[in-house]
């Protein structure tokens, strides 16, 4: 089982990204194939895919040791799950953020981490449940995907070339 390792502390900036594509496999295999090719910015410490339960959507998870505009490590623990649940939640007004993840906080699982966005708008959680049912009643709380994936490959920065992939 591929992952990356959420809690490596040299992670300054992480960027999450996904995309919705007919076929899922090849367009993972395309980024990967790219990764490998092409040099990597001295800063890109990992970049992992893994593969929406859907069949279509795709999500690339990218550590950096500097601050990029994505996301920041807010909660972290030792377990990973081999079942993947993202959960992204946005808040209409940057303050509110800190409570939503204290709210989080309070109703998370083993194995869960939690990123919070860098322009202070959402949070997004690497989980195994969806333990936040309670959020979607709060006005000021837009709960914006729930999806599960698997994992499918992590690259890291000094072995790009020789990177393991399931």
């Amino acid at each position: 089982m591929d992952l990356p390792d959420l809690a490596r502390p040299d992670v300054a900036g992480i960027v999450i990204r996904t995309w919705r594509t007919d076929d899922q496999l090849r367009a993972a295999d395309a980024a990967l194939k790219t990764w490998r090719s092409r040099p990597w910015p001295s800063d890109c410490l990992s970049r992992s895919v893994l593969l929406g339960a859907d069949g279509r959507l795709v999500l690339h998870y990218e550590q950096w040791s500097t601050h990029q505009l994505g996301y920041r490590l807010v909660h972290g623990c030792t377990e990973l799950f081999p079942e993947i649940l993202i959960v992204s939640f946005g808040v209409s007004k940057v303050a509110r953020q800190r409570r939503l993840v204290d709210l989080m906080l309070a109703e998370a699982t083993p194995g869960t981490y939690l990123h919070a966005s860098t322009d202070g708008t959402g949070v997004v959680a690497w989980t195994t449940q969806d333990t936040w049912a309670s959020l979607d009643e709060l006005p000021w709380v837009e709960r914006l995907s729930s999806q599960r994936f698997r994992p499918h490959a992590v690259l890291a920065h000094s072995s790009a070339a020789t990177a393991r992939s399931a």
